[in-house]
């Protein structure tokens, strides 16, 4: 197996799903299909060439699918976090006012 066609396809994923606003819908082969093409020109302008990278993918599209797919599980997941209310804030216990730091001969504790 071609530790560097692994190393590209990767990397070529990662970098395609991070830069990707709005992921391809669940279960859309199409989309999946056209990523793997895509990586294989970029391999191609790489000196990777197909054949290698084959070697070390049995389905590329598969693979592409499989994380985009475990990319939206962690931008929902993220989206959950952001949006469930923490333990202070169910409690009512919200702060709205800081407290002044103490002033020591004129300086916060952690300077003086």
């Amino acid at each position: 197996m071609s530790a560097r066609a692994l190393e590209f396809v990767e990397t070529w994923v990662s970098e395609k799903i991070e830069k990707t606003e709005t992921l391809p819908a669940e279960g859309d082969e199409a989309a999946a299909k056209a990523w793997a093409n895509e990586c294989f020109q970029a391999a191609l302008e790489e000196d990777i060439p197909a054949a290698e990278i084959q070697e070390a993918f049995d389905d590329l599209a598969e693979f592409i699918a499989g994380e985009i797919e475990e990319e939206r599980e962690r931008r929902e997941e993220a989206e959950d976090d952001d949006e469930a209310p923490s333990s202070d804030e169910e409690a009512g216990m919200t702060c709205h006012h800081a407290r002044p730091a103490t002033l020591i001969n004129g300086r916060s504790p952690q300077t003086a």
